[in-house]
């Protein structure tokens, strides 16, 4: 197996234990490249009146995706944000963070 495979063999396994973990609050669109939608709601034993929050992420990774500094600087960041607001609202926010920083990830290539 080369290391192209390799690659593929351990992001199909990353997929398929997303799947696992979220069963029908993920829903994968494609493989490889990642891309899928993913249903994070609080876990109270499916009390109705205690999930008033639920979060819908889509996450779609291009080949090239994020090396580990990046992935580490970005979840850092993100974390940093969110402490910061913590407990206002936050979720433009933390996109509008998210997304300046891929833009100047992007450019740093």
């Amino acid at each position: 197996m080369d290391g192209e495979e390799e690659d593929e063999q351990v992001i199909a396994e990353e997929v398929e234990a997303m799947k696992s973990v979220y069963e029908n609050d993920c829903t994968i669109l494609n493989s490889i490249p990642p891309h899928f939608h993913l249903s994070l709601k609080p876990r109270t034993a499916d009390v109705s009146s205690h999930q008033f929050v639920e979060i819908v992420l889509e996450v779609h990774a291009t080949p090239q995706g994020l090396d580990q500094h990046r992935q580490k600087h970005l979840l850092n960041h993100i974390q940093t944000k969110a402490n910061e607001l913590s407990p206002g609202l936050m979720l433009v926010a933390l996109c509008e963070v998210i997304n300046q920083l891929i833009v100047l990830f992007m450019m740093e290539v």
